[in-house]
């Protein structure tokens, strides 16, 4: 193809020649110049045609590519698919765990609402028969006390009237009989005062009749000499208070002394009582050896599964009235602290 392309402009070039003769030197030259383009004529074919090939295997390359591109595309939005549809059902599932979550939650939270009401009404329950029995201890008190006044009591001062008719006729009597009438009367009068004691103990008549000052000052001096411990007072002058409060402050009061002489193990105690317009103060302090319990001489304070019986009675009554009480333990004494409240609503 490419020389018959050579001939033919060769030929063109000769028929030119013979059909002009006399031409000018220009023509000649463009003989020339024709002959030189087809003699160049093939290699320059030949260039275009390794051009063509090359950019034909580009083109080949690039659409090979673009096929293996658009497989991997699709297999990739296949994947892609697949994983949305597995995230998609991970998702689906998280969610129904979560509404089951809540469910759950929720149910939890309404038994735990039950329950915090059932335990709320329990404890209003139980501050109620509390403060019932603490009533009726305080009754019971005043009845058994008028009863060992009113019935042994009154017996008993009988009897030694009795004994004392006896013993005006000694002289009927021999020796021994007369030591028998003496000791007899000796144990009446005994029992008579431990009887009038006891009274006083369940119920002071003062504490009625004079008020809290008096009858705390007559129960510390007993409690003086029937234990030997020695109590210091400094009793303000708080005047007449409610009856509830004085009733609840003597219990504080005897309660905290039978402790200092049962577990103290000390010769000195204090009582301080102090009133404002608001509110009335006790303070009960000994100078014992205190508790050795390790959480208590940390904390100050007794574990709430360790009060005995009477400091919960006491801290019960105190909290009818509205008050604070509070124990604090130490290795030298034990100080009980009561905070009351002078409501004007308080009985």
């Amino acid at each position: 193809m490419k020389s018959s392309h050579a001939r033919r402009l060769k030929k063109v070039a000769r028929d030119g020649a013979r059909k002009r003769p006399g031409h000018s030197r220009a023509a000649r030259d463009q003989q020339v110049a024709v002959e030189k383009v087809a003699l160049h004529a093939p290699e320059a074919s030949a260039h275009i045609g390794t051009e063509v090939e090359r950019l034909m295997g580009q083109m080949r390359e690039a659409n090979e590519r673009l096929i293996v591109a658009a497989v991997h595309t699709q297999n990739q939005s296949d994947e892609a698919h697949a994983e949305a549809a597995r995230a998609r059902a991970d998702l689906d599932d998280l969610m129904r765990q979560l509404r089951d979550a809540n469910e759950q939650l929720s149910a939890a939270a309404a038994q735990a609402h039950t329950m915090a009401e059932e335990a709320a009404q329990r404890e209003e329950q139980y501050r109620q028969l509390s403060s019932r029995l603490l009533t009726l201890q305080d009754e019971e008190r005043r009845r058994l006390a008028l009863d060992l006044h009113d019935s042994a009591g009154q017996c008993l001062a009988a009897l030694i009237m009795n004994l004392d008719v006896v013993g005006g006729a000694t002289n009927a009597l021999d020796a021994r009989s007369r030591r028998a009438l003496a000791e007899g009367r000796s144990l009446a009068e005994q029992c008579s005062r431990e009887v009038r004691t006891l009274a006083y103990l369940l119920h002071p008549p003062l504490l009625d009749e004079a008020g809290l000052l008096s009858a705390v000052r007559w129960y510390a001096e007993g409690f003086t000499k029937r234990s030997g411990i020695h109590v210091v007072m400094d009793l303000g002058e708080v005047g007449r208070l409610p009856a509830p409060i004085e009733r609840a402050l003597f219990r504080v009061v005897q309660e905290s002394l039978t402790n200092v002489h049962r577990h103290a193990s000390t010769m000195t105690a204090s009582i301080r009582l102090t009133a404002t317009a608001d509110a009335v103060v006790l303070d009960i302090q000994d100078n014992g050896h205190g508790l050795r319990d390790p959480l208590t001489q940390e904390t100050g304070t007794l574990p709430p599964g360790t009060l005995g019986v009477g400091i919960q009675g006491m801290r019960e009554r105190i909290r009818q009235l509205g008050g604070i009480f509070d124990v604090e333990f130490a290795d030298r004494g034990t100080t009980v602290r009561v905070y009351v409240p002078l409501n004007k609503d308080t009985p």
